[in-house]
């Protein structure tokens, strides 16, 4: 009896610590999984902030993807992507050690690739990471040196042996590439590609493909894209098995196609069609100027640091555009431009600009009459300031507005802000309504309405990049805050530094609320491109958080 009363103590015990080992690992598992759902969603975020379409392109036509495509792929990638960081994690930062001390800094080489087609039947141009293998050499004048003095001993090795590449299993984790499909190539050879050729562009670029496997860089472009093309005929995962073996037969084991007839990196498509005289001189030209555009008009080129770019769209303002300007000309921080665009006014507004004598401000007229869009567009590409701010030609800006605003802004290190204003009427006097908005808007509360006032907004040019947007008669300016906040939250600078001129013919605020339902929907539905219900629902939304507003923000 006593024996027994033993055995059953002592077997409880063992199968009691087995189910706390049980549950202990278990715990460990969940505490992991949800870190690393954490941080991808992390990554993902921050990718999808970087990210941006390459709106110069014509769209095509969208394939259809499959199930295995659309929803096991991703979760393949993660897997493989997370598997491979945490094993070879001894690798990575030896790899990065080695190139900080042969290289320098910065260790990650980041470059702008086309990525995945949109709804829209455009590009998606995302940042792809690699650890870098040349240096930054340049000649008298600043400009790069070419490749093959660059490419050093030890960054032909990184490349032969394909470390270089190790950091796209983050694009892999942030979503912007997947294990296995068409390598991303290079705006400027995106541009090049016929429509079906960018049929490629319908799958996710990704670490390897049919054409890393088949010869890689050693076969023509032609076949290269064909391969693709192969690719995407029928996506599958006993295909993206076989390729995963293929690379690391060829890529690791045998080197195979890294390089291309010994040279420091592969050529450019645009320079194969040029050399094998499938394209002209011209069209070569054209199509680097449309490559440029896009990176220019995304990416961002440094700015004079310090300098005020402000945007100023002018139609038939007249009685009201130099006192505009004489509010500018009163600013206390003085290192700023003014850029007018007048879009073909009738009355004399071009008489009264060219009556003021100052050497900052820029004049441009455009050729025919194309709305406040077209001519904000026009004057941010002519912007060389480090600071964007806008300011429509009938309001006004108090005197300290851009010295307090740029201030803050360093001080807080915020890339986007916007301040308070006060109504005045088409006279110029105080209706005695101020506006004010939330201390900080996000990308979501930038869709639930537009709190900044236009007159009120600055943004930092160096890190937000040069914005577009569609061709939209009214709400071009809410377009814009919706497309910065893609890429930095909005903060509010407590402060009235700006008057609003209510009440003007012509202006936002005195057409009806069924014309401006109307010009939200169209918002929605042209500029960002979403479907009918999104965009009614969207419109919608703006209605309720519009009344909330002047329930909150309006006094």
């Amino acid at each position: 009896m006593r024996l027994l009363k033993l055995l059953e103590f002592v077997l409880s015990n063992c199968i009691g610590e087995k189910v706390a080992k049980k549950k202990t690992i278990g715990k460990i598992a969940l505490g992991a999984t949800l870190v690393a759902a954490i941080t991808v969603r992390a990554l993902e975020k921050h990718a999808e902030n970087t990210a941006y379409v390459a709106e110069t392109m014509e769209p095509i036509e969208v394939r259809k993807m499959g199930f295995y495509e659309k929803y096991v792929k991703r979760v393949i990638d993660i897997t493989c992507a997370t598997g491979a960081i945490v094993v070879f994690s001894p690798l990575y930062l030896g790899v990065a050690l080695l190139v900080r001390t042969k290289l320098g800094s910065p260790v990650l080489f980041t470059q702008d690739r086309p990525g995945l087609i949109g709804s829209d039947g455009k590009e998606t141009v995302f940042k792809m990471y690699k650890f870098r293998s040349m240096t930054d050499e340049r000649d008298e004048n600043g400009k790069l040196l070419p490749d093959d003095v660059r490419l050093t001993k030890f960054g032909k090795w990184l490349r032969n042996t394909s470390l270089d590449e190790l950091p796209e299993a983050f694009n892999i984790l942030n979503g912007t590439m997947s294990v296995i499909g068409p390598r991303p190539q290079l705006v400027r050879d995106m541009v090049f590609m016929t429509d079906e050729q960018r049929t490629r562009h319908t799958a996710k670029p990704a670490l390897s493909g049919l054409a890393q496997v088949n010869g890689r860089n050693v076969i023509s472009w032609e076949d290269k894209i064909d391969w693709d093309l192969k690719y995407i005929e029928k996506v599958s995962l006993k295909e993206d098995l076989k390729i995963i073996f293929e690379t690391v037969k060829k890529a690791f084991i045998k080197q195979e196609g890294i390089t291309q007839d010994d040279m420091a990196t592969a050529e450019d498509y645009g320079d194969y069609l040029l050399r094998t005289e499938k394209v002209d001189k011209n069209e070569y030209a054209q199509k680097q100027q449309m490559a440029k555009k896009i990176l220019i008009e995304n990416d961002g080129i440094k700015r004079e640091a310090g300098l005020v770019s402000i945007i100023m769209p002018s139609y038939n303002t007249a009685p009201y555009i130099k006192q505009t300007i004489q509010s500018v000309l009163d600013q206390t921080y003085i290192n700023w431009e003014l850029i007018i665009v007048d879009d073909c006014s009738i009355d004399n507004t071009d008489e009264i600009v060219d009556a003021i004598k100052d050497s900052r401000i820029r004049y441009f007229k455009n050729e025919k009459n194309s709305g406040a869009a077209i001519s904000r567009n026009k004057a941010l590409r002519e912007a060389k300031g480090q600071w964007i701010a806008y300011l429509d030609s009938d309001d006004l800006w108090m005197p300290e507005k851009l010295e307090k605003q740029i201030k803050f802004m360093e001080e807080n290190g915020y890339a986007f802000s916007y301040t308070n204003y006060e109504e005045i009427d088409v006279d110029g006097n105080k209706t005695g309504v101020k506006v004010t908005g939330p201390k900080k808007v996000t990308k979501t509360r930038m869709f639930n309405y537009c709190w900044p006032g236009c007159l009120t907004v600055m943004y930092d040019a160096n890190k937000i990049g040069l914005i577009q947007i569609e061709d939209i008669k009214k709400n071009n300016d809410y377009a814009m805050w919706l497309k910065i906040c893609r890429k930095a939250n909005c903060y509010l600078l407590d402060e009235i530094l700006g008057q609003y001129r209510k009440g003007r013919v012509g202006s936002v605020s005195t057409h009806s609320i069924k014309t401006m339902i109307g010009w939200h929907y169209k918002l929605y539905h042209e500029a960002e491109k979403m479907g009918k219900i999104k965009s009614l629902y969207n419109t919608v939304r703006n209605m309720i958080f519009g009344f909330y507003k002047k329930k909150k923000y309006v006094r």
